[in-house]
């Protein structure tokens, strides 16, 4: 940092959340006696969080120790500002305008709607443009690095519909800022990889920074270890816009650092002012973000005068979070491996109250809230009665909520799941929302009923186009991290869809029956969520829940071979939706999604009962097969496989009880009753068993 110090100070921990420190944590630390401790014990499993400040403020603080070691990690969506930035760069230059067709810079593009045409480059930046959200496939590897991501994105967007009008609301897109990433190739002549370390790290000093293509070349990554402390291989993020820059906390800072006032080392004034601005300036409960910032403004620090900007991101096994008070000159960044980007915001707003507290401005904590309690419902509220969809985190994604006021002394909420039914009861506030309630009234009773201790705060909206929405708020408090309160709409009202008996028939034969991922590269994430399943429910005809690795979507039914995501809801509850459709592919039912994602229907699947001794590998095809009751809960070894393959074994449940992706991984493979074993990789390759 010119004309500045950073004062750091490091720490073994054994984090909170379980597993023994791994490496060193670099953390801000102030002069006051048991700052520095009580920082580094909202502890994760293995992290890296660092401060740029300007000035000498901090001249008598801890200095890094000389040896230390700093660990890259996968900023994950904190490349989205990194991308920005790019582009931002190329507009002060004069090379590209935000207000432009993104065809104007990619003529190549195109979607299966017309619609398409009126994305601008900034409705990318502040994810208005209506993409869908993410395209799957390639995106997350082990191991090496592997451009099908970068190949397969024109053909797999070129397939898809929009999900939304350009500009009409912002819901959070990783396609967007991949199309970023592009833009900056095309009109730069330069791999994004060249162009981030000669124009973004190589003006900060930044040498540790990288992108995920060259995941091998990077030094000292984070190992990324699971809960039960099996290490895996590092993890190739080839989303390289949306979450594929690779750097230390202190990096990360330091690019943080380019959004202070006056600091013209990356962006003019203008650039990132306009990164700054809230595309959205008058909803509550809309996404407030920036030009790739998730935050643009912070309540509690706006009381005192502090604007700051916030971006966060997960993948895998890192997580992020990047703060700057541009004002101030304060930049913090937290990166981790296990626990998530909330908990690392946490923690970044912990130690930016205490860079603040040292310059004299002290942040207020948030006032705890009051509820007034209305004894009787008015009638009116009867209209809001019936079946939403809603978006609930706890149920892994979507799930239908059915709301009634019994005798009109309370809201009675029905959460019905793909596979589980929960209720929570809510009582009405004076202000006309409902509070949530500790316990449900028929196991408290009305007279005993309690507010939640931090509740779930939900009000109904109508829209102009007559839709119902449900808006929500909610303050999540993390003992010795902190608290978060989220403002947004959760769900829509959901419409009654009727189909035909041979549609509502063709997608209830599938399921219940597995559906197997196919057609990846044999080193994709991907794998690791390879099972998943249809599940249909009677109290939503005409409608069929799609469980993956990327949570559940409710679909529609459309007809007997499509099903598709229907949310208006505008917000970042309706992001990464999915449209799916049914095929026969020779002898197989396939189910093919808008993400770029293939799954076989594994029915009939050849059985595995350890007398094969060599199987055969196909690029871009899984070889699947059910554990045979013979072999069940035997066991069957590897002799040799080549370097390009990758074997895995799930349990009936479909989770994964075996994977060659963990460092040195043994030979022996684990044959459980009702499980399934698939076999990945390349033409002309095998795998052969003793």
């Amino acid at each position: 940092m010119k004309n500045g110090k950073r004062v750091v100070a490091a720490f073994m921990v054994a984090g909170a959340l379980g597993m023994a420190g791994l490496g060193g944590i670099t953390a801000y630390a102030d002069q006051k006696e048991g700052t520095a401790g009580s920082v580094s014990e909202r502890g994760l499993k293995q992290g890296a969080y660092d401060v740029e400040t300007e000035g000498a403020a901090y001249e008598n603080g801890w200095e890094r120790p000389e040896k230390e070691t700093e660990y890259v990690y996968c900023v994950a969506s904190v490349s989205k500002v990194y991308v920005t930035a790019a582009v931002m760069q190329l507009a002060d230059e004069g090379k590209v305008r935000l207000e432009d067709p993104i065809t104007e810079y990619l003529p190549e593009f195109s979607m299966a709607d017309d619609r398409y045409r009126k994305i601008t480059v900034r409705m990318l930046m502040d994810h208005t443009s209506g993409i869908m959200g993410t395209t799957q496939k390639g995106a997350f590897l082990y191991g090496t690095a592997a451009p099908i991501h970068h190949e397969e994105l024109f053909s797999v967007l070129g397939r898809q519909r929009l999900k939304s009008e350009p500009g009409e609301f912002s819901a959070y897109c990783n396609d967007g800022f991949d199309l970023l990433e592009r833009i900056v190739e095309s009109v730069t002549g330069k791999s994004y990889a060249q162009y981030v370390k000669e124009n973004l790290a190589a003006p900060l000093g930044a040498k540790a920074t990288g992108t995920g293509n060259e995941i091998e070349s990077l030094q000292n990554l984070a190992p990324a270890y699971t809960a039960k402390g099996l290490r895996y291989e590092n993890e190739a993020s080839m989303s390289l816009g949306a979450g594929g820059i690779y750097a230390t906390a202190a990096d990360t800072a330091r690019f943080g650092s380019a959004f202070f006032e006056g600091d013209h080392t990356l962006l003019s004034e203008g650039a990132k002012k306009e990164m700054g601005k809230c595309w959205n300036q008058g909803d509550a409960f809309m996404d407030q973000n920036g030009l790739g910032w998730d935050e643009i403004s912070f309540p509690r620090y706006e009381k005192a005068g502090v604007i700051g900007y916030g971006k966060g991101g997960d993948v895998k096994n890192d997580h992020a979070y990047l703060m700057v008070a541009p004002k101030e000159k304060v930049s913090v960044a937290v990166l981790s491996n296990g626990g998530s980007s909330t908990l690392n915001g946490l923690l970044a707003e912990a130690i930016m109250d205490v860079c603040l507290e040292e310059m004299g401005i002290v942040i207020p904590k948030e006032p705890k809230g009051s509820c007034e309690i209305v004894s009787e419902i008015p009638a009116e509220y009867d209209a809001f009665a019936g079946d939403y969809v809603t978006s609930n985190a706890l149920a892994g994604g979507d799930q239908i909520s059915r709301v009634t006021f019994p005798d009109h002394k309370y809201m009675h909420v029905e959460m019905i799941g793909a596979y589980r039914t929960s209720c929570m009861d809510y009582v009405l506030t004076k202000e006309g929302s409902f509070a949530q309630l500790t316990a449900e009234v028929a196991d408290s009773g009305l007279e005993d009923a309690r507010i939640a201790m931090n509740p779930e705060i939900l009000s109904f909206v109508t829209a102009a186009s007559g839709q119902v929405y449900i808006a929500c708020v909610k303050k999540e408090v993390m003992p010795e991290f902190g608290e978060h309160v989220r403002k947004t709409y959760v769900g829509e009202r959901l419409k009654e869809n009727k189909v035909s008996d041979a549609a509502q028939s063709s997608w209830q034969e599938i399921c219940g029956v597995d559906l197997l991922l196919d057609g990846e590269i044999w080193s994709s994430q991907n794998y690791d969520t390879a099972i998943t399943n249809l599940v249909m429910t009677a109290e939503a005809p005409g409608y069929v829940f799609f469980v993956n690795g990327m949570g559940t979507r409710l679909l529609r039914i459309k007809d007997e071979a499509h099903a598709v995501s229907f949310l208006t809801v505008p917000s970042s509850t309706g992001r990464d939706q999915v449209d799916a459709e049914l095929i026969r592919e020779g002898e197989e039912r396939k189910l093919l999604l808008s993400t770029g994602l293939d799954y076989v229907v594994g029915e009939g699947l050849s059985r595995f009962d350890g007398k094969e001794k060599t199987i055969s590998l196909k690029t871009g095809k899984a070889t699947w097969y059910f554990i045979d009751d013979a072999i069940a809960n035997g066991e069957v070894s590897i002799a040799s496989r080549p370097e390009s393959s990758a074997v895995y074994v799930y349990s009936r449940y479909g989770e994964v009880l075996y994977s060659t992706h963990v460092v040195d991984a043994s030979a022996t493979l684990p044959m459980p009753k009702g499980g399934k074993i698939v076999f990945l990789g390349e033409d002309g390759g095998s795998v052969e068993l003793n």
